[in-house]
């Protein structure tokens, strides 16, 4: 698997955490929206990878519809569970959104409420990794986790049906 240090978790990983706001729906013709029989919904993933590059492990949620930012957090959220669940020592978040960077660092002010709402579940979620770091990237070096997010954002049993039912 990966290098273990003497406390039996992983070392560093990276994780590359996204939100998705159904934008990737938007995209496809409205007889395919149709066809899915799909409402536009929110999605979260995060990719964990190791220090050599390799894919550890995965995670995605659907959400409630939501803003863009509120989705970016909740992707965060996502990831810094998934380095929980791996007994990560050290994470380094990878998001593409410069608001919930620094806002997670401190450097940019909340003033909406419900972002501040997000951004306290981020923090406690924090909290049960021993170190935690924010880097902010371009979206095409997020496009992993962005695409997790969008996939996750179909609804699975329409898509389900449309695809045994040969919809295209």
């Amino acid at each position: 698997m990966w290098k273990r240090n003497e406390k039996g978790g992983a070392p560093r990983i990276w994780l590359f955490c996204d939100g998705s706001t159904g934008a990737l729906l938007e995209s496809h013709a409205a007889t395919s929206r149709q066809r899915l029989d799909a409402r536009m919904t929110c999605a979260a993933a995060a990719v964990a990878r190791s220090e050599d590059g390799r894919i550890l492990d995965l995670a995605w949620e659907a959400l409630p519809n939501m803003t863009n930012n509120e989705a970016e957090y909740a992707g965060l959220i996502v990831g810094l569970k998934l380095a929980k669940r791996l007994k990560a020592q050290e994470a380094v978040c990878v998001l593409d959104s410069e608001v919930v960077v620094g806002q997670m660092e401190g450097r940019f002010a909340i003033n909406s409420a419900r972002l501040r709402e997000w951004h306290w579940k981020a923090c406690a979620a924090a909290r049960e990794v021993p170190v935690v770091r924010y880097r902010l990237a371009p979206r095409e070096w997020n496009r992993l986790a962005d695409g997790l997010a969008g996939q996750a954002t179909l609804p699975w049993q329409a898509l389900q049906r449309a695809l045994e039912g040969g919809a295209t």
